[in-house]
Formats: structure tokens, C-alpha cells, sequence
């Protein structure tokens, strides 16, 4: 089973391995920013410490009971990535904002004039 298994972890692991490290990074960013709201950040170590620990749901729910651990850890932290807000995401992902200002979208259409304003 390993013969083949290796082929093709070596194979897949360039392709797949620098996506999950920056988002391990992006996790581990985010659980130490301030701005992210406390209780979402307290959610992964929250997941880990329940997968450290033993209890599992072996007998009361069948199905699941084996995969709890994981499903726990997946969901707290989809609702990391999904609630923070995407600005700061952005910031920790190096990703620049796109604007909404027509001067930056066509320069060529934005004309420029002076104002003054007339007191009466």
C-alpha cells in the first residue's frame, strides 16, 4: 500500500504543500490579531484542545463518532475564515484592495476642475 502511496504523495506535495502552509500561517495570523473578535479566535485552540482530548462520541452517534475530532477542527475553522472580515484577510494574505473609484478603474474619463465655494 505504501509503494503506492508514496508516488504519489511526492507527486502531489509541491502542488499542495505551499497552499497549506500559507494557510496555516493565515490561521495562526489571525488568531493572534486584535482585530479579529475574541471568540473566533478562541475557536481553533478551542477545536484542538477537544481533539486532544479523549472523549469521543464512539457509542452515542455511530456514524460520526470517528471522524468528531476532525469535523470539529474543519467547522471552527471554516467559521475562522468565514467571519473575519475579508480586510483583514486581504492584509495577512498580501492581497492589494481593489478599487471602486473611477479614477483608478479608466483615468481616461475623469476630468479634473477647481471649485470654490460663494458665500451669499
Amino acid at each position: 500500500m505504501f509503494r503506492l502511496l508514496m508516488p504519489i504523495l511526492m507527486m502531489l506535495a509541491p502542488r499542495f504543500l505551499p497552499k497549506i502552509i500559507k494557510y496555516v500561517m493565515l490561521i495562526w495570523w489571525l488568531i493572534r490579531d486584535k482585530r479579529v473578535n475574541i471568540i473566533l479566535r478562541a475557536l481553533v485552540p478551542l477545536a484542538l484542545v477537544y481533539a486532544i482530548i479523549p472523549f469521543d462520541f464512539d457509542n452515542t452517534v455511530p456514524i460520526i463518532g470517528r471522524f468528531d475530532d476532525i469535523i470539529v477542527l474543519g467547522m471552527a475553522l471554516l467559521i475562522l475564515l468565514k467571519l473575519t472580515p475579508t480586510h483583514i484577510i486581504d492584509e495577512h494574505l498580501g492581497v492589494q484592495p481593489v478599487s471602486d473609484r473611477p479614477e483608478d478603474q479608466d483615468p481616461s474619463n475623469v476630468v479634473d476642475g477647481e471649485s470654490r465655494l460663494i458665500d451669499e
